[in-house]
């Protein structure tokens, strides 16, 4: 399972970007390893299609535009709202862990995301 977490920075353990598009990292949680990737694209439905083509499962985030939403969901994708405090990868990753995060689905959006 593929977890894909949008932050600030490439550090060893990063805080979460308040925004999806302009994240300019991209935190990756792969069979229990964390990495950290640098995001080229700018735009909410291009790195949309990036975290597709990377076949991601799950992505937490605390914003997200209703158009990358349909697209990652329509692949499939898990979203979850990560919430408006400034959590780190690991913290929201335990939080997803231990079942403690919202899944967004068509009838939240609105609520929790848009």
């Amino acid at each position: 399972m593929t977890i894909a977490i949008p932050v600030k920075t490439l550090s060893i353990n990063p805080t979460i970007a308040s925004l999806f598009a302009n994240a300019k990292f991209f935190a990756y949680s792969r069979d229990g390893e964390l990495g950290i990737e640098k995001m080229e694209e700018e735009r909410g439905r291009d790195v949309a299609r990036t975290l597709i083509a990377q076949n991601i499962d799950i992505l937490i985030t605390s914003q997200l535009g209703f158009k990358p939403f349909v697209l990652l969901k329509s692949y499939g994708i898990q979203i979850y709202f990560a919430g408006v405090e400034e959590l780190t990868a690991a913290d929201l990753l335990n939080q997803f862990h231990a079942g403690a995060l919202v899944e967004v689905t068509p009838e939240n959006f609105g609520t929790l995301l848009d």
